[in-house]
């Protein structure tokens, strides 16, 4: 699921598109000197000085065939290559978490493939405001 429907998102964004299978919940980022104008990756390494965070991806990205289906009309999903929504300013509960387990007051870092870690790293995207939940969800607002 990647992010469960109890959410609060203040601020987004429509304006990048996302060249890879990406589910939502993950924190995407310009990496600079790498992906090209108007597009972001999460999987971007963490630690390095080039990367900008940008936000949590809202929609979930698939390499969608449409011969052999129609469009999804009630699924938050984008085909490869399409612009994405992201949430720059949120209050989210997600599964896309790395390192140890959160707790709450903990800040949020960028971790490995667009996840979000207590681990200290180069990247604060944001704060836990919960531990992990019995769903493996953790409560995070998110400030980019």
């Amino acid at each position: 699921m990647a992010l469960a429907p109890s959410r609060q998102v203040f601020q987004t964004n429509i304006k990048y598109a996302l060249n890879e299978v990406t589910p939502r919940g993950r924190v995407v980022c310009i990496d600079v000197g790498t992906t090209a104008a108007g597009e972001v990756t999460a999987l971007a390494p963490p630690a390095a000085a080039t990367v900008k965070p940008v936000g949590v991806l809202l929609d979930d990205v698939e390499d969608l065939n449409y011969d052999r289906h129609g469009e999804y009309r009630q699924r938050n999903v984008v085909d490869v290559g399409s612009n994405v929504g992201i949430a720059t300013e949120a209050d989210l509960e997600t599964d896309q978490l790395s390192g140890t387990a959160p707790v709450a007051g903990n800040l949020a870092y960028l971790g490995a493939g667009g996840t979000l870690t207590p681990d200290a790293g180069t990247h604060i995207v944001g704060w836990f405001q919960s531990g992990v939940n019995a769903n493996g969800f953790a409560a995070v607002h998110i400030d980019l």
